[in-house]
């Protein structure tokens, strides 16, 4: 299964990477992300694509501990429904139950898990990888510092966790994570974790408003049973589509992104009773029949973004499907 997370959400490195005087629209196109698919609703990025996505910000922003900049640039709307109903819970521990259970809303990833240490007196919030690889110094960093600051906004006085850890070593600029959680906090941990005072994670929040909370879970609810309902063939044609203007819309990428083997792939879409070529053809001639009646795009340029290196083999394929040439077609249309 391609896994997939909001496109809003990536509002926030959006406004991470303005912070740090870089263009964001430059990065997103380096790894061929469309911007304006985070202002429209539902819309979902590749995760793979996510994590190029925060590999490039590495890169280019030289402060190792920007990600917690993501503290101060999220807005609760990057996170969709999720995100108003987290800060309507009526308790910190509900707060992150909240997160845990509905964290499909904006993302196919599991994201973490929650224990009582009772020898400590803690509840602890643990960053769990079990769908993708580790996450990257930043991406941990900015995990961690995005829930610190919902739980801050929700409990409105000061709030410290009784310990950070962090799977990273310790950067050179250490003190920036002892002024943010303001706690103990231990590098090169074997798992990413949060622990949180049990005599406050139960205390009620002024802010917490069960009703609508409740209004929220069901619209949340409903939502993840749609992503279920999204069929092989249809997944696999987003990815083909994402990849179509770099040229690498290949059996093996798209096999890859959905964590099968090629021969498995080819396997399962037999029983759909089609093939990848088929996909990619059909795929091709969905969006080239879109793009080819708006006259305000470039010919040339569609057959780019379709993956041909020249408009003519594009306009060979393009009078194959339709039975005429884009021209025509764009005239009739």
């Amino acid at each position: 299964m391609s896994l997939t997370k909001l496109a809003s959400v990536q509002l926030v490195l959006w406004n991470m990477l303005e912070k740090y005087n870089h263009d964001p629209a430059v990065v997103f196109k380096k790894v061929q992300l469309d911007p304006a698919r985070m202002y429209q609703s539902g819309e979902r990025y590749s995760m793979q694509k996510i994590a190029d996505l925060w590999e490039e910000m590495e890169r280019q922003i030289k402060d190792p501990c920007f990600g917690l900049t993501a503290a101060t640039n999220w807005h609760p709307s990057h996170f969709g429904t999720l995100g108003y109903a987290m800060l309507l819970s009526t308790s910190l521990r509900i707060t992150l139950e909240r997160l845990i259970r509905f964290h499909r809303v904006i993302s196919d990833a599991h994201f973490g898990e929650l224990h009582e240490d009772e020898d400590k007196g803690t509840l602890v919030f643990t960053l769990k990888y079990k769908d993708e690889g580790f996450y990257s110094r930043g991406r941990e960093d900015a995990a961690l510092a995005w829930i610190m600051s919902v739980l801050r906004v929700n409990f409105q006085r000061d709030l410290s966790p009784v310990s950070v850890s962090l799977t990273h070593s310790r950067p050179g600029c250490a003190a920036k994570y002892y002024e943010f959680f303001k706690s103990p906090v231990t590098f090169d941990s074997p798992a990413s974790c949060l622990a949180l005072p049990l005599d406050v994670v139960d205390v009620v929040l002024p802010s917490g408003n069960e009703e609508l909370a409740a209004f929220n879970d069901q619209a949340m609810t409903r939502y993840i049973g749609t992503l279920n309902n999204e069929t092989l063939v249809v997944r696999i044609k987003k990815i083909i589509a994402e990849h179509l203007p770099s040229g690498d819309a290949t059996v093996e990428n798209v096999a890859r992104e959905l964590y099968f083997s090629t021969r498995k792939l080819q396997r399962l879409l037999q029983l759909e009773g089609t093939t990848f070529i088929s996909l990619l053809n059909e795929t091709r001639m969905e969006i080239a029949k879109q793009y080819v009646r708006d006259s305000k795009n470039d010919l040339t340029e569609v057959a780019f973004l379709l993956g041909f290196a020249e408009l003519s083999t594009f306009s060979r394929s393009f009078k194959r499907w339709t039975g005429e040439s884009p021209v025509q077609y764009r005239k009739a249309a």
